[in-house]
């Protein structure tokens, strides 16, 4: 990077100096050729002042008739005022004169001494807009003016002058300056460079140096300049810099710490909302499950009397220890079904069955007499039903959005009724290919929920029932539960009344399809 700053400085400098040498070049020349031109013109003028001496009257006696006199002394005043050409003309525009070696037969000299005659104003003009200064291309002056006799304008006359030896010159003086301003640029780059490398570049490197060293125990990191400058001043503003850098580090670790012990405390809370959620479900499930539990009981202890009457036949005793076993089988598997679904749950996922789990939850259902107002229907229809979950958690979302519904048709004058169905679906993945989601869907035909409180019912503590008839933190911990397995969940109203409720799960990836 410092390579490359020295550099762009010595090509930024070079080309700068370069220009400024051309630019002095150029005024320089442009200055000398005006000057030199102007002496030329003063020549002209000279010779125009002489040659009007030689003005006299014509012999017609016309007194606006005029004619030159003694042209064999007018060509040596031409040639030795440097002139090619000499003409002029009457006010009428006629031509009375001409001499010199050089005249042109396209040149303008007539029409430019007529209209200095007529106007009683000197003409010049150049041959040229460039002149010739940076190439060899033949240059002229034109320079008319009207000629006086006794001061009144009688004629005009305009000489042609050759700019060529002026040209020569400043070619000579223009190959000699760019030599001298490449030197100059040359030598002033070397200059600039060296003093710009003391001044800028080595500050430069030493704050570099500093700051590849820098440890977080060092103070004064940068305080190298002595002198009050702006590489003092940058000096310093680093050096407060690093001192709020390390001031914020040491407050974002203080931060750091607190979030990660907030994050704990969350998850525990969060572990334990879950298990008290999943209990109290457990604890409305069992209330119920608690009288059917009685009813084999009873039979039991029938069936155990009449084992004691010795009057009854010996396949009747044996039929009704048959009965029994049945009866006891029945109670140990609704005991069983219980424990399944309070046992905690741990993070632990695996590739599961979610249709498993639903046809395990409808025959729990099927005891309990809580849930005796709905009946519930199974449609598994997805081909796949394989995701990567928690088992116990999926029991858990699952049999709140089942008891949610039986207190929603309870509270109804209609027959209860929840389908419970399965699909899969594509969804689009922002950045790689769609992925298949396993759709799972409760609708039930109960009195449905409002359009405020839809937008509302996964807040956790946030419930429709009457006072101590829920907790409000069954959706909330279900909502939970899913979004943390990459899914989604959703609530809206049936067609028909009631409410539907609909989990999006992605299948896992490495099941195949059956």
């Amino acid at each position: 990077m410092l390579k490359s700053l020295r550099t762009n400085i010595a090509l930024n400098l070079a080309v700068l100096l370069l220009i400024a040498m051309l630019l002095i070049d150029l005024v320089a020349l442009f200055v000398t050729q005006e000057m030199l031109i102007a002496s030329r013109a003063e020549k002209g003028r000279v010779l125009m002042a002489a040659l009007s001496t030689h003005l006299m009257p014509a012999p017609s006696g016309d007194g606006n008739a005029w004619r030159i006199a003694n042209h064999a002394k007018i060509n040596p005043l031409v040639e030795s005022a440097g002139a090619l050409c000499f003409s002029a003309v009457t006010l009428e525009g006629q031509k009375i004169g001409q001499a010199g070696l050089g005249c042109l037969k396209e040149a303008p000299m007539g029409a430019m001494a007529w209209q200095a005659a007529t106007t009683g104003e000197e003409r010049l003009q150049t041959s040229d807009l460039i002149r010739g200064i940076f190439w060899h291309q033949p240059g002229f002056l034109y320079l008319a003016a009207p000629l006086r006799v006794e001061r009144k304008i009688v004629a005009g006359g305009c000489v042609l002058m050759s700019l060529d030896d002026i040209y020569g010159q400043i070619g000579r003086s223009q190959h000699i300056l760019l030599i001298y301003a490449l030197i100059n640029t040359v030598v002033l780059t070397l200059l600039g460079i060296y003093r710009l490398n003391n001044i800028t570049v080595k500050p430069i490197q030493r704050l570099v140096k500093r700051a590849e060293t820098y440890r977080d125990l060092d103070d004064n990191v940068f305080l190298l300049e002595k002198e009050d400058n702006e590489f003092s001043q940058l000096s310093k503003s680093l050096n407060r810099m690093l001192m709020h850098l390390s001031q914020d580090k040491d407050k974002l670790q203080d931060s750091v710490h607190s979030l990660e012990k907030a994050n704990l405390d969350l998850e525990k809370a969060q572990h334990d909302l879950i298990r008290a959620e999943k209990l109290a479900s457990v604890g409305r499930l069992s209330a119920g499950i608690a009288h059917e539990i009685g009813n084999p009981i009873g039979i039991i202890k029938g069936y155990l009397s009449l084992l004691n009457d010795n009057t009854i036949p010996a396949e009747e005793k044996a039929d009704f220890i048959a009965r029994t076993e049945h009866e006891v089988e029945r109670i140990h598997s609704i005991i069983q079904q219980l424990l399944d679904f309070a046992r905690p749950s741990g993070k632990e996922q695996a590739v599961i069955s979610v249709h498993g789990i639903l046809m395990e939850l409808e025959e729990v259902c099927r005891f309990q007499p809580t849930l005796a107002c709905i009946r519930i229907q199974l449609g598994l229809e997805a081909r796949r039903d394989d995701v990567m979950a928690n088992a116990q958690q999926l029991r858990q979302v699952f049999l709140n959005l089942v008891l949610n519904a039986a207190d929603a048709v309870r509270d109804s004058d209609t027959e209860g009724e929840l389908a419970i169905q399965t699909s899969l679906q594509e969804v689009a993945n922002p950045g790689n290919k769609d992925q298949a989601h396993l759709v799972v869907r409760f609708m039930d035909n109960g009195h449905g929920i409002s359009d405020e409180s839809m937008t509302n019912i996964f807040d956790p503590f946030f419930t429709t029932k009457a006072p101590g008839k829920g907790t409000g933190l069954g959706l909330s911990v279900s909502f939970t539960i899913i979004e943390g397995l990459g899914g989604s969940i959703k609530a809206e109203p049936n067609e028909d009344g009631g409410t539907c409720m609909t989990i999006m799960l992605p299948l896992a990836e490495n099941a195949t399809e059956n």
